[in-house]
């Protein structure tokens, strides 16, 4: 049976069906080239073919899946090129919603967003662990209150559908496992440096250091 989460991209059933088989290429549960079957899925959660087809055409429309007629659906397999690529193009994105929010934060936003960063500094991976959930949505929380800092909805909207595509790729590619801890803990760095300029106002700034965060998140992961 199909539990019912929040965020569905579509409709009804079909959204809750969307939102259940994007949560999962997110978090590596369908691989790189894996092949989903839509039987499987309409047994599994006791829906009809037809939601079930919408769904994976939506996020086929999206780009994370390939659907050949009369041969089937499968995960893309996306080259090292063309998921730094992506990162290029979702920096820009970030880039110019961290920029909004240095223009047009108020201060209890920014008392937000600086707990968020204080507790993702604590919750940074040690050397040769894996990243947990709890630290992926801490970052993803981290992001999602720059969104709301921007005062900008629609955009917001558009870049939380680049974070899901984005965590699609970095568990895929290599399961988050983390070599060193100095990566992350250049990252960290980089989130405060983003907030501080966020703090001053500076948006041409923020803007900057956010392209380069982005940019950098495939080679922090091994990529």
């Amino acid at each position: 049976m199909v539990a019912e989460v929040k965020n569905g991209a579509l409709p009804g059933k079909t959204g809750v069906i969307c939102d259940l088989i994007e949560r999962r290429l997110a978090e590596g549960y369908y691989g790189f080239g894996e092949e989903i079957y839509t039987q499987d899925l309409v047994k599994e959660l006791e829906a009809s073919r037809a939601p079930v087809t919408a769904a994976l055409n939506y996020l086929r429309a999206t780009g994370y899946l390939i659907i050949t007629p009369q041969v089937g659906c499968r995960v893309i397999s996306p080259t090292k090129a063309e998921i730094q690529d992506f990162f290029t193009v979702y920096g820009r994105v970030e880039g110019v919603m961290a920029g909004f929010a240095a223009e047009r934060h108020h201060d209890a936003e920014l008392h937000v967003l600086r707990d968020i960063q204080r507790r993702i500094s604590r919750k940074t991976p040690k050397k040769n662990s894996t990243v947990s959930r709890d630290f992926v949505g801490l970052v993803a929380e981290f992001h999602a209150q720059i969104h709301n800092m921007a005062h900008s909805e629609m955009e917001a909207k558009r870049a939380a559908s680049y974070w899901r595509m984005s965590e699609f790729f970095l568990f895929n590619a290599n399961r988050m496992q983390i070599s060193g801890r100095l990566a992350l803990d250049v990252a960290d760095k980089e989130r405060a440096a983003i907030v501080e300029a966020i703090s001053e106002r500076d948006v041409q700034q923020a803007t900057e250091l956010m392209e380069k965060h982005m940019h950098g998140k495939p080679a922090r992961v091994g990529l």
